[in-house]
């Protein structure tokens, strides 16, 4: 659907109960899946996203002569939608990857890994005082036992948190579980330290900790392309503004990468960007909606993998976590065959003091003076290829009382028809749980033609 075809959608005013036609804003995983859904429905869709390729910060960059994810790559053996979406596109192999985390304990490394999970956490629980032993398997009951207490929105999470005041998960553990389990999912999942997580939202990280890992074999990039092949993407487009008659939106205006003002309409816009995003386009017409998601809150973080000419980790341990203070949170093997090549990640409250004034260089440098302690070869090892990113909104750490602001929005735009807002701030910011916050929200627009929206319970 071009600018031109878009216009020839149902006039505004006269909305049908199903939307022909849908204008995605975002190319991330959010937007990929809002768009997938729609054009399952029999909607015609066209995706909007200002950078160069689809994926977000999951799109691809060249290592040497191969394709490498600086964002989230990871599988889990329960992510049922994304599966369902890969497998419709003819995309996989998967193969095992683990959830490849590990921390120095004593003056060794202690893993938790996909494969012998249980027995990792087992040895951590057992230096954890009992009141902090008998609170975390009592959530790991929850989110193995039902499947939504795996997302954002739990629950059982919901109610545990009102009843203790929604603290923050610091104020919920004691010390050496939030160092030993606790500290390395939510700096790796949310960019957030245990201070800046509240306890309503912990059940989407225990969800992913007690999953199983895989990668795709040849990565996203044959994905996107047969996405891309489904609907209609406009790359280089930034999307200016919203367009609608005061009682519904009925399209956007965008800046196209000739500098040209371009007009697209169609019968449902969703925005599928970073909750600041979607709050800088819709504060000129609904500034209540913007003003809550004002107050999601996301982390910066950098990558970098760097490609070596010799194994730098082992085969029993193929990534280190970091304590906190130190500005690299977590260094791993890109693959469980890829042990050359390593990809650090900065995120957390140390490493923001860096992430603007250091170079990536070095930030590595310093990263590989880390890792030498524990894992010598890096010390011999020759750098083939670099590359890097940076992002400013990498990781959502969501809200106070976030589930609550999620009601709020939804009751907000309630009344607005033509419109779906949807991001990493819904279920969670795995890929699953953007594929299932886009999944709600197109139903309750598209299989319902009431509009009413899914309640977060």
């Amino acid at each position: 659907m071009t600018a031109e075809t878009s216009r020839r959608g149902t006039p505004a005013g006269l909305p049908p109960a199903r939307p022909a036609t849908a204008i995605v804003v975002g190319g991330g995983w959010s937007g990929i899946a809002a768009a997938w859904y729609l054009r399952r429905r029999g909607v015609q869709v066209t995706v909007l996203d200002e950078q160069n390729s689809l994926g977000g910060r999951s799109s691809g960059e060249k290592l040497g002569d191969r394709n490498v994810t600086l964002g989230g790559k990871n599988i889990g053996t329960r992510y049922t939608e994304f599966r369902s979406f890969v497998q419709e596109l003819g995309g996989g192999p998967f193969e095992h990857f683990g959830i490849n985390s590990s921390r120095v304990e004593d003056g060794r490394l202690r893993t938790v890994d996909g494969q012998s999970r249980a027995a990792g956490i087992a040895g951590f629980l057992r230096r954890t005082p009992p009141r902090d032993v008998v609170r975390f398997w009592r959530m790991t009951r929850w989110v193995r036992g039902d499947d939504q207490d795996r997302f954002l929105g739990s629950p059982r999470f919901r109610q545990l948190s009102r009843a203790h005041g929604d603290p923050a998960i610091d104020g919920y553990f004691g010390r050496y579980l939030q160092n030993a389990l606790v500290r390395p999912m939510t700096v790796r999942m949310n960019g957030a330290e245990p201070d800046e997580l509240h306890l309503a939202d912990f059940s989407a990280n225990l969800g992913m900790l007690l999953d199983r890992f895989e990668q795709l074999t040849e990565g996203f990039e044959p994905v996107f392309g047969e996405f891309a092949a489904t609907v209609s993407v406009q790359l280089g487009t930034r999307v200016e503004e919203l367009l609608g008659d005061g009682s519904r939106t009925t399209g956007v205006r965008v800046r196209a990468r000739s500098g040209s003002s371009e007009t697209y309409l169609a019968d449902l816009t969703v925005l599928a960007v970073p909750a600041s995003a979607s709050a800088a386009l819709l504060r000129p017409c609904h500034p209540e909606v913007a003003a809550e998601l004002d107050q999601i809150r996301y982390f910066p973080a950098a990558v970098v993998i760097a490609e070596y000419d010799r194994p730098v980790f082992d085969v029993a341990a193929r990534a280190i976590f970091f304590p906190p203070g130190s500005e690299v949170s977590n260094a791993g093997a890109y693959g469980r065959d890829d042990r050359h090549i390593v990809r650090y990640t900065f995120s957390g409250r140390p490493a923001r003091r860096n992430l603007v004034s250091a170079s990536m260089e070095e930030l590595r440098v310093r990263a590989e003076s880390q890792l030498a302690p524990h894992f010598p070869a890096i010390a011999q090892a020759r750098l083939r290829h670099q590359v890097s990113r940076r992002w400013q909104q990498a990781f959502c750490a969501y809200s106070r009382r976030h589930p609550d602001r999620l009601e709020r929005i939804d009751k907000l735009l309630g009344g607005s028809g033509g419109l779906l807002v949807t991001g990493d701030y819904r279920r969670g910011t795995s890929i699953e749980a953007c594929f299932r916050a886009a999944r709600e929200q197109v139903v309750s627009v598209v299989d319902n033609p009431s509009g009413r929206r899914p309640a977060v319970t």
